[in-house]
C-alpha cells in the first residue's frame, strides 16, 4: 500500500524548496520587493496601499505596496533557511546530549536543568526577553544570534525525549550484547544506538520544524524579526526598523488587517500552514512506514 501521507508531504516541501531556488527568478515575481507610495487610476485619481488584487499585483499589495505575491516567494528562502538551521543546531546538540545523558551523572543533570528551566515558560515569551536585551538587540551578528537562541530554548525537551530512546535501546539484547563483548559508548552509540533511533529522530526533526515556523510567526505577530536596522527619525529618536522578508513579516500588521485588508494575513498565514502541514505528513508518513514493516 503506498504511502500517501509520505509522498504528500514531500512533494509539498518540494515544491515550497523549488519556489525557495527559482522563485524570484519568475518574470511576474519582482525579486527587488519595490515599493510602491501611490498608483493613478486610469481617471487619474490617486490611490495609495495596500491596492487590491490586480493584473499589476495578482493577490494585491502590502501596506507598503510591495506586490503581495512577491513577498511571499522572495521570503520562502530565508524562512527555510531560518528554521533548518534552527532545527540542525537543535537536534546537533539534542543528540549529543540526550544520549550523553544515559552515559554520564553530569550531562544529565546539566539535561534535566534544560529541560526543566526552558520548557515549562513558552518559548515566544523567553525570545521576546532575551532579544531585547542590548547585547542581542544592536549585536552587528543578531541574525546568527537570534538562530542560536531559538535553538537552545528547546534543546531541554528534545534532548529528554532523545535521552528516553536511548534508554530504552538500551534495555534491548543486542545493546546488553555490545556490552558484554566490551565495546565502549562511543561504538556502543555508534553502532547500536543511531542506527535504532533515525527513524525516531526523522520524525522528531520534521516536528521540529513544524513547530520552529509556527513559532516564528508567532514572533512575526508580536513584531519580533531575525534581522533589524536602526534609523533615526525625524524628531531624532533611533527606532529598530525590520529588515527581513522572512513570511511572518506580513503578520507585523494583522490586527490591522484582519478586519480591513484579510488578503495580507492570510496569504502568509495559508503559506505557513501548507508548510506545517508538510512536516507533519512527512512525520505521520514515516511513522506509517515504519509500522507497515
Amino acid at each position: 500500500m503506498r504511502n500517501l501521507s509520505l509522498i504528500t508531504g514531500i512533494t509539498i516541501l518540494s515544491c515550497i524548496i523549488l519556489m525557495a531556488i527559482f522563485g524570484p527568478y519568475l518574470p511576474f515575481v519582482d525579486k527587488d520587493l519595490t515599493e510602491h507610495l501611490y498608483l493613478k487610476n486610469e481617471d487619474g485619481t490617486m490611490i495609495t496601499p495596500p491596492f487590491p488584487p490586480s493584473e499589476a499585483f495578482l493577490l494585491g499589495s502590502d501596506r507598503k505596496g510591495v506586490d503581495l505575491l512577491s513577498r511571499l516567494v522572495v521570503g520562502t528562502r530565508e524562512t527555510l533557511l531560518i528554521i533548518f538551521s534552527v532545527v540542525l543546531i537543535r537536534m546537533v546538540i539534542s543528540i549529543v546530549l540526550g544520549i550523553g545523558a544515559y552515559y554520564s551523572r553530569i550531562l544529565k543533570f546539566i539535561l534535566q536543568i534544560w529541560h526543566q528551566v526552558f520548557s515549562y515558560i513558552p518559548s515566544v515569551f523567553l525570545l521576546v526577553m532575551i532579544v531585547g536585551i542590548p547585547f542581542f538587540l544592536y549585536s552587528p551578528n543578531r541574525p546568527i544570534w537570534f538562530v542560536l537562541v531559538l535553538a537552545l530554548l528547546e534543546v531541554g525537551r528534545v534532548g529528554d525525549v532523545i535521552y528516553r530512546l536511548a534508554k530504552d535501546i538500551a534495555g534491548k539484547p543486542f545493546y546488553e550484547a555490545g556490552v558484554v563483548t566490551g565495546s565502549t559508548p562511543l561504538n556502543l552509540t555508534r553502532r547500536y544506538m543511531l542506527p535504532n533511533m533515525k527513524t525516531q529522530l526523522s520524525t522528531i526533526i520534521a516536528n521540529e520544524l513544524g513547530r520552529t515556523l509556527f513559532l516564528i510567526a508567532q514572533l512575526g505577530v508580536v513584531g519580533i524579526f531575525i534581522s533589524v536596522t536602526f534609523e533615526n527619525d525625524a524628531s531624532g529618536i533611533l527606532s529598530a526598523v525590520n529588515n527581513s522578508d522572512s513570511w511572518p513579516l506580513i503578520l507585523s500588521t494583522v490586527l490591522k488587517d484582519m478586519w480591513s485588508v484579510k488578503i495580507i494575513p492570510f496569504s502568509a498565514i495559508f503559506l505557513i500552514a501548507v508548510t506545517v502541514l508538510s512536516f507533519y505528513l512527512i512525520g505521520t508518513g514515516i511513522v506509517k512506514k515504519v509500522n507497515n514493516r
